[in-house]
């Protein structure tokens, strides 16, 4: 009796229900679409541009944050693979990436996109040899000449070359070969670039007055290649080009005299315990005012360990070859410095998809606190900050 009640009145609820005016469902007010807008103009301030890198054929892009919190302010898009160059007063963005008909492969175009910071808008673009270098980021994949005429692109077809392009023609004035070196490290006057080479050597490339032609000058060998290899990451210390090991070796070198010569070497790791190395890909950032290094570093180093994630960030002072404070942290993987007083520290955590903000204290060593940090969405290992 009970189940025929309940159907019964379901029945009659259905029916009740079926026979209301349509008006009892509709709504009263007419529906008013949103109306998207968008901020002609960036905030101002200093600012942090993070490289995404796109590996499935999608589009990449340069992520812009406040350098004070880490909020997102803008987006600079660009193809599969991106690499990225800012300018000086950090007004300007390079990006050089693919564009492919599938995604992932099909015909190809390479072109460096130009955009204008303040708007995150694109100012400019310029074709490319169908060579651009499609692998993981490093800011020594993509460099601009000290007084920013030309852009210098890294080729590996799997042959290795180099694109001029020169940013006031808005066009490519040569490609410099470069066979078994990688890397582009632009001297700080002139239009040269010197570049790594396999053999423990670096070759350094001094271009004609229009970018047309160059000569080439190889060094001495400066490190060992099956021993102990360099990264591609870099920092200058002063005039001087500052390159670390997996081991953790620091190798300064000089360029001012159109050729690389080694200054001196530098084992941050001897005495400590654990057989630390370094680990990530942005490794090695000088914070010049007070001479002080600053690397991530792990413990436990083995062959193909060096690009794991760091357990710590050391302060390592060059000037007198003194360790001064290893700070822990966890997922870091690419760490840059300011070049102030007081520096601060910005990093990259892959795994956790993060950009993150270190606050350092030179009366405690230059110890490190995170204060603030921002999701980035993507495959990350180079960033930038300017003032």
């Amino acid at each position: 009796m009970a189940n025929t009640f309940s159907v019964l009145t379901c029945s009659a609820l259905l029916a009740a229900q079926l026979a209301a005016p349509v008006s009892v469902l509709a709504q009263d007010d007419t529906f008013v679409p949103e109306t998207l807008t968008a901020r002609e103009r960036l905030d101002p301030g200093p600012k942090v541009f993070v490289n995404v890198q796109n590996w499935g054929g999608g589009p990449s892009f340069v992520r812009i944050y406040s350098a004070d919190d880490l909020t997102i302010q803008g987006t600079a898009d660009a193809g599969a693979q991106s690499h990225f160059a800012i300018s000086g007063d950090g007004k300007t963005i390079y990006i050089a990436s693919g564009f492919y008909s599938r995604l992932s492969s099909g015909t190809a175009e390479h072109v460096v996109r130009i955009f204008d910071t303040d708007t995150a808008t694109l100012i400019k673009e310029i074709q490319l040899p169908v060579k651009v270098s499609q692998y993981t980021d490093d800011a020594a994949l993509m460099q601009l000449s000290s007084d920013e005429k030309y852009l210098y692109v890294q080729n590996a077809t799997p042959a290795t070359s180099v694109t001029v392009v020169d940013l006031e023609l808005g066009e490519v004035v040569q490609e410099v070969p470069s066979p078994g070196c990688f890397g582009i490290y632009p001297s700080l006057e002139g239009h040269a670039y010197s570049t790594i080479c396999g053999d423990g050597t670096f070759t350094t490339m001094t271009l004609s007055a229009d970018g047309k032609s160059f000569e080439s000058k190889k060094s001495a060998p400066v490190f060992d290649p099956e021993e102990d290899p360099i990264y591609l990451s870099f920092d200058r210390a002063g005039s001087d080009l500052l390159f670390i090991s997996y081991k953790g070796v620091v190798h300064r070198v000089a360029d001012a005299d159109g050729v690389i010569t080694e200054v001196s070497t530098t084992p941050i790791t001897e005495g400590v315990e654990g057989d630390w190395g370094t680990s990530g890909y942005t490794v090695v950032s000088y914070n010049e005012p007070n001479g002080i290094l600053f690397v991530p570093m792990a413990s436990g180093r083995h062959d193909g360990s060096h690009y794991h994630d760091a357990e710590e960030i050391w302060a390592y002072d060059l000037v007198n070859s003194k360790l001064l404070y290893r700070t822990p942290v966890e997922g870091i993987t690419s760490v840059i410095t300011t070049d102030e007083a007081v520096p601060t520290l910005y990093a990259l955590d892959i795994g956790g998809g993060k950009v993150i903000k270190f606050e350092v204290d030179p009366e405690a060593k230059f110890a490190a606190k995170k204060v603030a940090e921002h999701a980035t969405k993507g495959f990350t290992t180079t960033l930038a900050a300017r003032q």
